[in-house]
């Protein structure tokens, strides 16, 4: 489905309504893929004249991605997006402040639970894939997507004979297969461990498992606390599946023109797209991004 096939949310606010009378957040997250980045993989201009004033303004900036810390690391220094950035990784299993090195959280999926889930996506013929530190678990170190996904995210692929073997407390279980086979193995995952993960497509090749209760909102919820700041005083974008609870969990939360139905659903707010500025047009209503051409359509 394409993005203009996509049916508008049941009731997108104006930003006026929603902007009217909110004070300037004191944290703002972003998804990075179909969010902070456009097609070309890069954040655009605007957005980044955003990311300048809301640090003149003391507002704290979050990345919150399905990617590793060292991937988000990497991210950052690629795009300069600053060096002072909170780091959200693997669906929010890991919160790190990039100033200070200092990690603010972490919820790795135990043993007890990651074993059996690793087993049933190796039956359902799935890739696996587990994020452990600056590693990348695997059991077949030729496979591409493996090559990919460690060559993007600056992690060290490490081959274990047997990838079900105890020993192994992944901080995401990462399942990577045609979305059809993923869609089935989802269902037996559903069924037998409805109570004991959380689960989430972050792209039509990969299906992600964290712990019960860890996702994008959990990484918000925990910096928050560290930090004092009640959540209302929080903005969050997205546009993907891994982003609905974000939306839901922060004071304001702005899906793209380009999200997914299920996340425009759950947002305050539909912006435009990421190709069109989407991020700047909200945060223009506190800071200066410069000029932006129209908005299209």
């Amino acid at each position: 489905m394409t993005t203009d096939e996509r049916p508008a949310p049941s009731n997108p606010a104006p930003f006026s309504t929603v902007l009217s009378d909110t004070a300037l957040p004191r944290l703002v997250a972003f998804d990075i893929d179909g969010t902070l980045f456009d097609s070309t993989k890069r954040p655009q201009p605007g957005t980044l004249r955003a990311f300048a004033g809301l640090r003149a303004a003391g507002t704290r900036i979050m990345l919150a991605s399905g990617r590793p810390i060292p991937g988000l690391r990497g991210l950052a220094e690629r795009c300069g997006l600053g060096t002072d950035l909170i780091f959200a990784g693997l669906n929010g299993s890991v919160v790190v402040d990039q100033a200070t090195g200092r990690t603010l959280a972490r919820h790795p999926v135990p043993e007890n639970v990651a074993r059996p889930l690793i087993a049933t996506g190796v039956r359902h013929g799935a890739l696996m894939m587990l994020p452990h530190d600056d590693e990348l678990v695997v059991a077949d170190d030729g496979d591409p997507q493996a090559v990919h996904e460690a060559g993007g995210n600056g992690l060290t692929l490490r081959v274990v004979e047997d990838i079900t073997a105890p020993g192994i407390e992944p901080t995401k279980v990462l399942y990577c297969a045609p979305r059809p086979q993923l869609e089935i193995l989802e269902v037996e995952l559903r069924e037998r461990f409805a109570d004991r993960i959380e689960l989430s497509y972050s792209s039509p090749i990969y299906l992600e498992a964290t712990g019960a209760g860890v996702d994008k909102s959990t990484a918000l919820l925990d910096f928050c606390r560290t930090q004092g700041i009640e959540p209302a005083e929080t903005m969050a974008f997205g546009d993907n599946g891994n982003d609905v609870t974000m939306l839901r969990a922060a004071g304001i939360g702005v899906a793209m023109g380009n999200a997914i139905p299920e996340a425009q659903e759950a947002a305050d707010i539909v912006t435009a797209s990421h190709d069109d500025e989407g991020i700047a047009r909200v945060l223009s209503r506190w800071v200066d991004v410069g000029e932006l051409t129209p908005a299209v359509g």
